[in-house]
């Protein structure tokens, strides 16, 4: 349907709305303008200078994608069933996948430690192929070996799908959003994606993108929506400040579902911060919470939707994990040595678990 409207004082503007909330917008007056912003969104402004839609557009594989961003989102649920807190993310170290050897332990690492439940996001974090063949097929070995592990804890001994099935949780791919759709055009059931900082306000078009790969692998492999449940994508994000969280949050129509927040303590993963005062440490995540939730509650809930899940990270252990889930707030931690390089992943997760509690 379209809408014309027209008053004397106010320009005509022409609205072709589809079921796909994609828009064309034709402007019949000098008194409308469109600007074109920074972060490649465009503002479509009246008369009044209020702005009545967004429209972001990005090129990826040479094809330019268009969505609509809606100052409202009331639409967008939360639709991700994390449980309840505290939570545990899980990132694979930088050499996972540098031979079979390693990629094999880190399947036995990741399957032992998630055993019991208390994992909830698996994050496979290794450098970018760079155009190595060998790399990129290990990478895509080892999603697709997780996504049969978290599938299998999904069925109970009767075969029946369980969403609350111990020991289920979340996959996605560090910043590499070509091998993501590669995944979900072979049917890998793959989760979503964590984008670079840098990248984060490119998440609502990140998240367009991932919905047409789903899509256009439905289409060609005839499977229906019933059959294949990936409607909604988990897009993450890191952050060290809480003027960046705010940003991201406010995202329209959706920024992330979850936020790492650090650098909390030292750690070889940030071997160029050396001393506690270059940290942003442990108190951050949770200050970044209250502040998310504040700016929800103080506005409009159509305009921002549900706060994402707040993950301290940098040098998390079993020594530390209390201090900015108990003590100061935050949602949960995310590790990596702690529980990749333990004698017993399964036993670290268990004790984390419980210290946050």
């Amino acid at each position: 349907f379209f809408l014309n409207m027209t008053t004397m004082a106010q320009p005509t503007l022409l609205v072709y709305y589809t079921l796909a909330l994609n828009v064309t917008l034709t402007f019949t007056s000098a008194f409308q303008h469109i600007s074109w912003m920074s972060n490649r969104f465009i503002e479509i402004r009246n008369c009044d200078g209020v702005i009545s839609h967004k429209i972001a557009r990005m090129n990826h594989r040479d094809k330019d994608y268009s969505i609509e961003m809606s100052l409202c989102s009331s639409c967008i649920s939360d639709q991700m069933k994390w449980g309840n807190p505290p939570y545990l993310a899980l990132l694979t170290e930088p050499d996972a996948c540098s031979s079979f050897k390693r990629m094999e332990e880190t399947l036995h690492a990741i399957e032992t430690a998630t055993f019991d439940g208390g994992v909830n996001l698996v994050v496979v974090r290794v450098p970018e192929d760079g155009g190595d063949d060998i790399l990129r097929e290990r990478k895509m070995t080892l999603l697709q070996k997780l996504a049969e592990l978290k599938e299998e804890r999904l069925i109970d001994q009767q075969g029946i799908q369980n969403d609350d099935r111990k020991g289920f949780f979340y996959v996605v791919i560090n910043n590499d959003l070509d091998l993501a759709i590669e995944a979900i055009s072979q049917n890998v059931s793959l989760d979503g994606i964590h984008v670079k900082e840098r990248n984060a306000s490119e998440i609502p078009m990140i998240r367009k993108i991932l919905h047409d790969a789903a899509e256009t692998s439905k289409s060609t492999n005839n499977r229906s929506t019933e059959s294949m449940k990936i409607n909604y994508f988990i897009i993450g994000t890191s952050c060290h400040s809480i003027q960046s969280a705010i940003k991201f949050y406010t995202l329209q129509p959706q920024g992330p579902d979850y936020l790492f927040v650090g650098t909390c303590y030292l750690t070889q993963s940030h071997p160029e911060k050396t001393s506690i005062d270059q940290l942003e440490g442990p108190t951050l995540p949770g200050k970044v919470k209250k502040e998310l939730e504040t700016l929800k509650s103080s506005s409009l809930e159509s305009i921002h939707p549900s706060v994402p899940k707040i993950f301290a990270i940098g040098g998390i252990d079993e020594r530390n994990c209390f201090e900015p889930v108990v003590k100061h707030g935050a949602d949960g931690v995310a590790t990596i040595r702690a529980v990749m390089q333990a004698e017993d992943p399964r036993a670290v997760v268990r004790s984390m678990i419980r210290l946050m509690q």
